[in-house]
Formats: C-alpha cells, structure tokens, sequence
C-alpha cells in the first residue's frame, strides 16, 4: 500500500492520460478520500463538486462522501429512471461550469453517486478539459447498455450530442415526458351530456337519479296473551340458626417462646451477610479472557469466489505474528486485541490488494469485479 503524505493510497480506480486516480483514506481520521496523483490545473470549487482537501505539487486530496460510489459501479446495469436522474443533475452542474467558462468531460470513475446526489471530481484538471456534452452522452449510452431503446432521455442524449444540441434542450426535452402524460385525452376534455328533462309522469330518471324503491318490511305479530300469573307471594320469615362458641377453646393454646425471636432474627442477618458476600466476590472476581476475543467474519461477493488473507500488521499488545495466513475466505478469523490491523487480500489473477481491518467490527465483504 503506498503513503502520500497522510494519506493512505489503497487502490487504483483509473488511469486518466498523467493523472492516476487512488481511492484512499485519511491516516489521522480515517475518513475515505479521492486522490488525483499527477493532476495539473487549477482546481474548481462549488456546489456539487467534491471539495479540495490539499493541493499539493504531487497530487490533490478531495473530500469522499459517506456512502456515496463510483459511477463506474452502475455501468450497464443502472435503473433506468434513477439515471435520468443522475444525467439531468449533471447536465445542470456542467452548464453552470460552462457559463463561467469550464471546460471539463466527466468519466465515470470521478463521478460519486449517492442516492439522488451527484458529485463531479477533477473539475480543473487539464486532463479532463474537453466537451461535455459529447462525454454525458457517452455515460449515458455505457450507463443504459442494451436497453436503450427503453431509455426515456434516449432522444435527448441523440440531439445532446449533435452538432445543434445544447444543455437547454437537453433538459427541457427531458422535461416534456412527464407533462404530456398528464395532459388528459380529447374525450376527457369534453364536457359532459345533460340528459334530457323527463316528460310526463312516467319518464325515466336521469342517469345520476337512482330507482325510487319501496321497501316493505314486516310487522311483528303481538305476542297471543298468556295465562294470568298469579300474584308475588311475599318470601315467608327466613329460619335463623345459631351456633354458639364456648368461651374456651376446645383445643390448647401453645404460645411461642420470647427467647427463639432474637435468634431467628440473628440467623437471618447472618444468612443475608454470607449471600451478599458471596454475590460481590462473584461480581468483583478477575475474569480472564481467551486469546479469541473478537470474532471477525470475512465474505466473498460472489460467494464462489476464495480471498486469501494475509496479516501483515498488529496492533500494540497482539501477540499474532505478522506474515502469516490468516484464512482463505469466506470464513472466520478469531483476533486476539482490539485494534486496526492491516492485512493484504490475494485473489487468483489479479492485484493484491491491502486493507485496514478495525476488531471488532462487522463482516468484511470482498468484492470480485
């Protein structure tokens, strides 16, 4: 892994004529920067554009957003609305570009996404100054793939990058689509038909007139009388029985000594003593803890694919050596301290590539591109 400064260059996303673009990541923060090694120009600020971190005669350091992705990512398998979206976002940062006199052709690798959110990176570099429009048209063709017939902005892109086209057009036609869908057809614009006034007493009623119905329902019978009852007889005097104690109890009483109170009540207290003493020494007893603390799971994107991981640094106080291999993912791998370790991942046919691991953690995820 190569160190520019403070700043950690973990892999290569591009190679633009001088410039080499790293994704890497701040040494004193840990917070994920965009490194142009190489760049020559001055660099643009504004709305949209991924702010300068340094500038510095090597390269220049730019500000990556939490979450946000190369565009490259999308390429061929982006929704289709979702990139509409991203290209009119885009046509509006390079016209305001344009009209302050910046000439720059995104490519995918220096466009972050997010959601609906639109970074552009490098503005400024000499290496990117050229038409813009012909470029967006070109990410949109390699962003939509074989589906372009169904691409809702496809004649917007076609006159985009024409010789007549512009960004004015561009973004207009794109607001066409949704305004002509909700206009309502002829027929529904056409008022609707009175129906003719009723002659006579046994016209037929009007279309929003329902049917006069009569509803008949039926009438209870009144219930056919019953025999007389006979009148309440008042409840006779209720029988009283008594039963009377004797002033003694049949049985004698035994009372329970004044001397055992005292004692109970000691006993009880020394049982209290014991339980909490023995719950504190439970409680305050030195727990000892294995070498295999901290669990880490390590993934394969696609699950088919085999990683080896390689442990190349520890942190202060591990006592796992450095050089060995820890796994062949996917897999788990036990660590023996909290920290950042630094491992190298090897994957058959292509780059090794070095990352900084922080235990504990959640799963690593390695993607196979």
């Amino acid at each position: 892994m190569e160190v520019l400064g403070n700043y950690w260059l973990r892999r290569i996303l591009a190679r633009i004529a001088t410039v080499t673009v790293y994704e890497g990541q701040d040494t004193r923060t840990g917070m994920p920067v965009l490194v142009l090694k190489g760049a020559q120009g001055n660099p643009v600020q504004g709305e949209g554009i991924l702010a300068l971190l340094e500038e510095t005669p090597e390269a220049w350091v730019l500000e990556w957003p939490i979450g946000a992705v190369p565009l490259s990512q999308y390429l061929g398998v982006a929704d289709l609305e979702r990139t509409a979206h991203w290209l009119r976002e885009m046509a509006q940062l390079l016209a305001a570009l344009e009209a302050q006199g910046v000439r720059y052709a995104p490519v995918p690798e220096l466009c972050l996404v997010k959601g609906k959110r639109v970074w552009l990176a490098g503005v400024g570099l000499e290496a990117l100054a050229g038409e813009g429009r012909k470029a967006v048209a070109a990410l949109a063709r390699a962003l939509v793939g074989e589906r372009w017939p169904e691409f809702p902005l496809a004649k917007a892109v076609e006159a985009l990058e024409s010789s007549a086209g512009s960004w004015e057009g561009f973004l207009g036609k794109g607001e066409e689509a949704p305004v002509a869908a909700s206009e309502p057809s002829p027929e529904a614009q056409l008022p609707p038909r009175e129906a003719p006034p009723p002659s006579g007493e046994d016209a037929s009623p009007g279309p929003g007139e329902g049917k006069k119905r009569l509803s008949v329902e039926p009438v209870p019978e009144p219930e056919a009388p019953g025999p007389p009852q006979e009148p309440e007889r008042p409840p006779s005097r209720p029988r009283v029985v008594r039963i009377e104690e004797r002033e003694e109890p049949s049985f004698p009483v035994l009372e329970p000594s004044r001397e055992r109170g005292p004692r109970l009540a000691l006993a009880a207290l020394l049982l209290a003593v014991l339980l909490l003493g023995g719950v504190g020494f439970w409680l305050l007893r030195p727990r000892s803890q294995g070498p295999g603390g901290y669990t880490m799971e390590f993934r394969t994107d696609p699950p088919t694919e085999r990683a080896e991981v390689i442990l190349l640094e520890v942190p202060e106080g591990s006592k796992m050596l450095p050089g060995r291999v820890l796994l062949t993912a996917p897999g788990r791998v036990e660590f023996d301290q909290k920290g950042v370790y630094r491992l190298r991942i090897r994957v058959a046919g292509r780059d090794p590539v070095d990352y900084l691991l922080e235990v504990p953690g959640p799963p690593l995820t390695i993607k196979v591109r």
